[in-house]
Order: C-alpha cells, then sequence, then structure tokens
C-alpha cells in the first residue's frame, strides 16, 4: 500500500471570505480559485500538475493496468457499444459504429440491400480526437441529417446538415448556443430546432428551411424555461413542445396541430401541467396517427395514457398500460402487425434495475411477456416511424458486453444482430469467453443485496466479484443517487479490468436515483438528500461489516452526481476509506447555482436563498465539512481545464481545501485535463483517465493485478 506525503499548494492561501447565510456563518478560504483564468489559479494549476506529473509514475502495475483495460475495452462498453440500434429512414438505417481501437465511434449509413457505410467520421475533422459528433437525427425521407458536433469540450454546438447521398455539406451550419433537439417536417424541407441566448437566459423554438440563412430563422415560440424539448408527428401533423424549470422538476406540455406554413405561426395548445406537482409528461405519436402519453403523474413508476387529438388534455387522457408497482415504465415503441396490421406496443420496466419487456394491443391488453437476452439492461428501444414487425435495442449487463438485438413481433422472441464486420460478442454467442473471465480465468460472481440503511429502508446493491473466496478484497463502491437517474447494470472495461485483477466492484442504488419510482428519486432529493449520502456510507458499513472488505482496502469513486457522492462521503466519514477517487463534481453547496448549469439542480438539491433549504446544503456540502487536521483517505481528483457544465472551480476549491486540511500523510491531488469536457471524449483519452484512476485506487487498496494474461 502506497502513502505519499501529502503537499498543500505552492501557492499561499488568500483571505477567507465570510458570509452570513440565514444565520450560518459560511467561509470560503478559496473563492479566488473560482476565476479559472486568473494568473493566481494558473500558477496554482501549474503546481498542481507538477505535483500529479511526480506522484502518478510511483503506482504501481501501471502497464498490467493499461493492458487489462485496452483488453476488456475492445468488445466495446456501455458509453461507447461496438454498433448502436439503427435508426430507420424509408429503408436506410443509421448507425453509430465504434471500431476496435479508433478514438470516436462513426455514423454510419446503408441503403436497402446494401452494406453500411461511414457517413460521418469525427476524426475526419480532428485527427487527435478533440471534435465529437453529439448528437444527429435522419431526416423523414433519409436523404439528409442534421447533426451536432462540439470541439474540446466546449457544450455550444455546431449544427449542420449533410446530403447523405454524396456526403457533402447543405447549406450554412448554425449556432443554436446548446445542443438542441431537432424536429423535422415531414417532407424533409426543414427542421425545428431550439436556439439558447448568449446570457442562456430562456429558449425559443426556431424553424430552419434547408438553403435558408440561420440568421433569419422565425421565431415561432417562447419560454423563460431553461428546459425545452420539441418532437413532430411521423405524419407531419403534430408538434409536441415540452417546457420544464429544472432537470428534474415537473414540465409542461402543449400540443401544436402544425400548419402548411408553419412560418406564419403556431397555435399551441397546453395540454399538461406538471408543474405544481412536480410530475412529467411525454406525448409519443404512433405510425397510424395515434397518439399516446407516457407520465409519472398519478403513477410513481409510470403509466401509458391513449390521447385523442379531439381532446388532447390530461384530463381526458386514458390509461392503456397501468402503473406495476415496482416496475418503472421506461420506453415504449409502436408496432404493426402484419398478420392484422393492428397497433401493438413493445413496453420496457425496470425492476430494480433489470429490464423487462412486454407486448401489448394497443387498448392495453397484455399479450405477452417477452424474454430479454437475460439479467441485465435494454436501452435505446427503436422503431422504423412508420411501423414495421421490428424493433430492435442494445442490451448489456455487467459482464456482456452491449449488443444490438431485434425483436421480431410475428416469433415474439429477441435476437442478436451482430454489427457487420465484427462477430458476434461471446457473450451473445452464449460462450463464456474472456470478458466473462475473472483473474482465475471464470466467470465473475454477481452479487444482488438487500443492506438497511441508516433509518432501515431497504437499498440494493450489486457486487461484482471473482469466484470463490479468499477473504476481505480491494473494493471499489460507487453509487448515482441523483436526479432520478438509474445506475443499470451495465459492461464496463474499467469494471472488468478491476475484477480480473482480483478485486471487487459495488454499485449502490441509493435513494435519490430512478431505480424504485419517482418516491424512491424524492426521499434522496432536496432537503432529503441527506439520505442518498447516508445510504452510500450504509453499503460502506455493510461491505466492512460482512467481511466483503475493510476499510484499508476499501476505495470509493464517482463522477459528476456520483463525484459529489464520494466528495460527501469522505467528508463525513473519512474513517472508512483507503482511496477515494472524485470526477467532475460539485462540491460547494452553497455556490453552485451560480456557475455552469447548476441554475438548472435547485430542484434537486434546493436553494440557499430558502432557510430550511440552506441549513440543509450547508449540513452536507463537501467543500464546508473539510475539517483541518482529520485523517483523510488518499483522495484524486480530476476534472476537465474547462467545464461548461460542472463549473471546474468546485474541483479546484475542494482539492485546495482538502490538501491543506489533511492530517494522514495520504496524498490529494488533482488531475485536470485540457481539450475535453464533461460529456463524451476520445478512447485514448478514456482510456488514459481509468489507467490512473485505477492505478491510484490499487495502490491504496493493495490490489495486484497479474502481470500477464
Amino acid at each position: 500500500m502506497t502513502h505519499a506525503p501529502s503537499r498543500p499548494s505552492a501557492v499561499a492561501r488568500r483571505d477567507t471570505v465570510t458570509e452570513l447565510l440565514h444565520g450560518h456563518t459560511v467561509a470560503d478560504p478559496y473563492r479566488w480559485l473560482e476565476d479559472g483564468h486568473s494568473p493566481e489559479c494558473a500558477a496554482w494549476l501549474e503546481n498542481q500538475e507538477r505535483l500529479f506529473a511526480e506522484a502518478a509514475p510511483t503506482w504501481p502495475h501501471r502497464a498490467a493496468w493499461r493492458r487489462l483495460l485496452r483488453d476488456a475495452a475492445g468488445v466495446g462498453s456501455s458509453l461507447s457499444p461496438v454498433s448502436s440500434p439503427p435508426l430507420w429512414r424509408r429503408g436506410r438505417r443509421f448507425l453509430l459504429r465504434h471500431e476496435p481501437g479508433r478514438r470516436l465511434p462513426a455514423l454510419m449509413v446503408a441503403d436497402p440491400g446494401r452494406p453500411s457505410r461511414v457517413l460521418l467520421d469525427p476524426l475526419d475533422f480532428d485527427a487527435d480526437g478533440t471534435t465529437t459528433l453529439d448528437a444527429w437525427r435522419p431526416s423523414p425521407g433519409g436523404d439528409l441529417v442534421a447533426y451536432q458536433t462540439t470541439r474540446k469540450g466546449d457544450e455550444r454546438p455546431r449544427l449542420r446538415v449533410l446530403d447523405v447521398a454524396t456526403g457533402t455539406p447543405v447549406g450554412a451550419s448554425l449556432s443554436p448556443g446548446r445542443s438542441t433537439p431537432v424536429a423535422w417536417l415531414a417532407d424533409g424541407t426543414g427542421f425545428f430546432y431550439v436556439s439558447t441566448p448568449e446570457d442562456g437566459a430562456g429558449r425559443r423554438l426556431r424553424l430552419h428551411r434547408i438553403g435558408a440563412d440561420p440568421r433569419h430563422d422565425p421565431i415561432l415560440f417562447a419560454t423563460d424555461l431553461p428546459q425545452f424539448s420539441v418532437t413532430t408527428s411521423p405524419d407531419g401533423r403534430h408538434l409536441m413542445l415540452s417546457a420544464a424549470p429544472g432537470a428534474t422538476s415537473g414540465n409542461l406540455l402543449w400540443l401544436v396541430r402544425l400548419p402548411d406554413h408553419p412560418e406564419e405561426g403556431l397555435e399551441p395548445v397546453p395540454v399538461f401541467d406538471g408543474m405544481s406537482e412536480g410530475t412529467r409528461a411525454a406525448l409519443k405519436f404512433a405510425p397510424d396517427g395515434g397518439m399516446y402519453a407516457i407520465t409519472d403523474a398519478e403513477a410513481p413508476f409510470g403509466r401509458m395514457c391513449a390521447v385523442a387529438a379531439t381532446d388532447p388534455h390530461h384530463r381526458a387522457w386514458r390509461t392503456v398500460v397501468e402503473e406495476r408497482a415496482g416496475s418503472v415504465l421506461a420506453a415504449c415503441v409502436t408496432l404493426t402487425d402484419p398478420a392484422t396490421a393492428q397497433t401493438r406496443l413493445l413496453v420496457s420496466h425496470h425492476r430494480h434495475g433489470l429490464s423487462e419487456l412486454r407486448l401489448y394491443t394497443a387498448e392495453g391488453t397484455l399479450l405477452a411477456d417477452i424474454a430479454p437476452p437475460g439479467a441485465g439492461h435494454v436501452s435505446r428501444l427503436t422503431a422504423p416511424p412508420e411501423g414495421g414487425a421490428s424493433a430492435w435495442f442494445s442490451y448489456t449487463d455487467f459482464t456482456t458486453p452491449p449488443a444490438v438485438h431485434r425483436f421480431d413481433l410475428p416469433e415474439r422472441r429477441c435476437v442478436p444482430e451482430p454489427p457487420e464486420g465484427f462477430p458476434v460478442p461471446p457473450d451473445v454467442a452464449g460462450d463464456t469467453a474472456t470478458v466473462r473471465r475473472g483473474a482465475t480465468g471464470h466467470r465473475p460472481v454477481v452479487e444482488q443485496i438487500v443492506y438497511a440503511s441508516h433509518d432501515g429502508t431497504p437499498v440494493r446493491m450489486h457486487l461484482l466479484r471473482p469466484p470463490g473466496g479468499g477473504g476481505p478484497r480491494p473494493t471499489l463502491l460507487t453509487a448515482y443517487g441523483g436526479f432520478g437517474a438509474s445506475t443499470p447494470p451495465a459492461y464496463s472495461p474499467a469494471v472488468t479490468a478491476w475484477v480480473r485483477a482480483g478485486g471487487a466492484y459495488a454499485t449502490a442504488a441509493v435513494r435519490g436515483g430512478g431505480e424504485e419510482g419517482t418516491d424512491w428519486h424524492a426521499a434522496g432529493s432536496g432537503v432529503n438528500k441527506p439520505n442518498a449520502i447516508a445510504d452510500f456510507l450504509s453499503a460502506a458499513r455493510w461491505l466492512i461489516d460482512h467481511g466483503r472488505t475493510t476499510p484499508g482496502r476499501l476505495a470509493i469513486r464517482g463522477a459528476s452526481h456520483s463525484g459529489f457522492m464520494v466528495a460527501a462521503a469522505i467528508t463525513q466519514a473519512p474513517d472508512l476509506f483507503a482511496a477515494a477517487v472524485c470526477s467532475d463534481a460539485v462540491t460547494d453547496m452553497a455556490r453552485y447555482q451560480h456557475f455552469g448549469l447548476g441554475h438548472l439542480w435547485t430542484a434537486e438539491f434546493g436553494t440557499v436563498e430558502d432557510p430550511e433549504q440552506c441549513a440543509a446544503l450547508l449540513s452536507y456540502s463537501p467543500y464546508h465539512r473539510v475539517r483541518p487536521g482529520t485523517p483523510y483517505p488518499a483522495v484524486l481528483l480530476t476534472c476537465p481545464r474547462h467545464d461548461p457544465r460542472v463549473d471546474s472551480l468546485h474541483t479546484r476549491k475542494m482539492t485546495a481545501a482538502l490538501q491543506h486540511a489533511t492530517g494522514s500523510g495520504r496524498p490529494v491531488l488533482l488531475r485536470c485535463e485540457p481539450d475535453v469536457g464533461h460529456g463524451a471524449r476520445s478512447l485514448d483519452r478514456w482510456l488514459g483517465l481509468q489507467e490512473d484512476v485505477l492505478a491510484f485506487c490499487a495502490a491504496h487498496t493493495g490490489l495486484v493485478p497479474p502481470e500477464r494474461p
């Protein structure tokens, strides 16, 4: 186990800023690090870079970790599968393909009866992989594709249109301000999109006609709410508008009957208002012109309703797929039975994070339970917009790389569809191949554990480990626990590498996530956010108390909200952990809403402007809970140099606070990476980060990877 002395920043602490918030004295000694462009911050970052560069080569077995990661990544990952489910447009299919060893996936297209070809390769823009393809949407006829790219982590995309037949650009590029939905007109002559002013205030619905000057695109709808999306029906008759004040708050829905000339104006009809109760809804359009709504209003686990065009208001919705207690409604596609020409609904639910598939009539009669490929996660469910007898989806679990499967309606079964030019992934073929093998060459064991949190609430956790006993193992623990997002079983090269080396990996489905419906999310959000942290700490204690690991062999890791959980955990119970990796995390809960996209998260965390919420935020704010002289675990904090989503100031301030305070002698290091952002990055960049994370955790938990396969 490696302990290196912790050296605080070479830049002296400045005068502490102190504020009084609703009677709470709040000290902020590192506010000067909020300005990432100041000379003082630049000097501090330069020193941090030197400290990291000196420490990283001392972590043992780096070559072994590099080999394990690259081997495990050769079959794809849940973040970047070898192939995505296809989107169909008039017989053409579009999909992403990530060939092994390539930095980024490419957008492929295949004409009817022909093999696929590369339509758009982001490496053609930048060979170094700093330009990413963030979104794409084919036109209804499949002859055009609107796509969005960003460079070096900047989340202000360029929106362009590509001719599918020739691969050449069409018209001028657009600058919507932030990532935008694209909703094509049925005739493919243009599309609706959402623009964001430079100050980030409000959203504007615009219509762009192909070949027109984007500067003159008309504004057809405007809202001050920051979350805004738009969808058109396959027949081109209707438009759905959705707006919300935050990422997890209730939304508003409008339905628009599209006129022949939308530029002349729209008449949105309000159909749903979930703002006061915090409920959400979305409309789904069927090939036969029918409409459905998926909502959690009066149904914490979700239900599906039929919507009549003559009276589309929420009060007239008719439930066709009832809420299933314990199963969260995740997605639905509409299919056409070739024998009867009747509409069928293929619906996916998640029960405790595991996917279920069911087939219904358009009226909600259950026709069949469909066996998914395994006890794992079904995602990206898609079907041709004009209807058909097949649907496609991606399937993965902890030990199975993501692979595309097709649901066949006449036979009512799922079959694998290997990508062209690649063998069927071994797990899909039914083998126990290398990717399923741990350090001993046998299939890893996946345990589903239910433990009691601090207040007796049962919480579920998955534990992935090599087979056999062997006593307490070096263990990595993580949890997301926010924004109603679930952490389903999914293949990860980093997890696979850790387990192949002989370690265990645990994922806790704590409150604040979406694994158990909207009530589960509410129980770990807002003033209830401490429940999520307590659930996470209870998972660590269960692993220790049941002999699965020890405090000297337990590390925690997380990114984004999961990184926040790590920061909160080490400032509340530092004695439980040997090491921690905190990436891209919000840590200053007193000022988070002033930076990045923090203003969208007040429904999730609360705001210091409210006295009760202020008290709750300060009770767990990681940055403010750092105490001098505390024996903190070894901590590696990572972030982009500039993160437009979760401003990197959080990581800088947390690093400085921990370096000044820790009394353990263990290192506190910052890994600050240029030319990336909060989202996607190239494969080599991702592998480099994971190598550092695993090598750091292994060095402080005593895990020794095999030097040879």
